[in-house]
């Protein structure tokens, strides 16, 4: 008897080590899984928590698949794209529009009604005359003649009949200020609906954040725009969870006027058509990226002042302000970290 209960053990031992190590390499699969692919112009990356390699390459492909077909959509850069052709054809008579492209215009209007044009998708007009990689820029003659085309009063939308019409010849419109917004939510969508429950979606500035990090908040380090030194260059770190963060900064696009010295950089000035300045970043925190990508471009624009005054007038959202001087400045509900006082390199 002592060695059939000795024999039943031993079984059983034995069964319960080989589940253990049918199991284990399933448990240890389960990981973070990262990648990063150049789409939208920028780098996009996404980090993830999936249960197998399997799971975490099917999500990382579903989130660059969406990123490419955003980008197919609504780069001016791609000629077939749907903006492309409200460029094209929308002058004389209004056009037919998705109805992806009916709310992406319905928002970036409703933007520019709050901030008085300060966010305004028909700079482009005089935006598509700068060329960033070669230094080029409109000549004073031709802003003159393109900032009448820089009105978004111009451009009618009929959310019935799915259509727009650009209300000026010369009229262009441009959807930088809040394409990687929505793209990074469309992404995290898209993980979701994947029961994905942990991860985090990039594209250039803007980042949306699904979930915290296994019990912990994910750091998002906002950069110091002039740091000279490459490990000073992040200024702040603020921990996040199930939120979007974009920032708008003068230190992606940009080259220097060959006369003037001055700083020429990508974020346009409706009101001038030249690059807003006083400001050298502005990061937004809030719900969705649909919101903080066009609501940092708009702080950046306003200015300190009345971009604080802007972002305290709205539920759920935060925001920092890098001034000209290096100056770090945080809306009301944000407490300001003690190691900061400015961004000075």
């Amino acid at each position: 008897m002592a060695h059939c209960r000795w024999l039943s053990a031993h079984r059983t031992a034995c069964l319960l080590t080989t589940l253990l190590a049918l199991l284990l390499p399933f448990a240890a699969a389960a990981d973070w899984y990262h990648e990063e692919q150049a789409i939208m112009g920028t780098s996009v990356s996404v980090t993830l928590w999936a249960d197998s390699p399997v799971t975490g390459k099917q999500a990382i492909a579903a989130v660059m698949d969406e990123m490419r077909r955003v980008d197919s959509t609504l780069s001016s850069y791609k000629p077939q794209s749907d903006l492309s052709y409200i460029n094209q054809h929308a002058w004389d008579h209004p056009v037919t529009i998705t109805p992806e492209m009916v709310r992406l215009l319905d928002k970036s209007l409703w933007y520019s009604r709050l901030s008085d044009g300060a966010f305004d998708i028909s700079f482009a007009s005089v935006g598509q005359q700068y060329d960033y990689r070669t230094g080029k820029q409109p000549s004073d003659a031709e802003r003159k003649v393109l900032q009448r085309a820089i009105d978004y009063r111009l451009i009618t939308l009929d959310q019935q009949s799915g259509t727009v019409a650009l209300g000026h010849p010369d009229m262009r419109i441009g959807l930088g200020g809040i394409a990687k917004g929505y793209a990074v939510d469309r992404a995290i969508a898209q993980l979701q609906a994947l029961g994905v429950a942990h991860a985090n979606v990039s594209a250039g500035g803007d980042s949306r954040i699904l979930g915290d990090k296994l019990g912990e908040p994910w750091l998002v380090g906002i950069r110091n725009p002039r740091a000279a030194d490459p490990e000073k260059s992040v200024a702040i770190v603020i921990p996040l969870a199930d939120a979007a963060i974009s920032t708008s900064g003068d230190y992606e696009r940009f080259f220097f006027d060959p006369d003037t010295e001055e700083r020429v950089h990508h974020i346009i000035n409706p009101k001038t058509g030249r690059s807003a300045s006083g400001v050298t970043s502005v990061s937004i925190i809030g719900p969705d990226g649909f919101d903080t990508d066009p609501l940092s471009t708009t702080v950046f624009i306003m200015g300190v002042t009345e971009g604080l005054a802007l972002i305290e007038r709205l539920a759920d959202f935060e925001c920092v302000i890098i001034d000209a001087a290096g100056e770090v400045h945080y809306s009301t509900g944000l407490q300001t970290p003690a190691a900061v006082a400015s961004a000075q390199p």
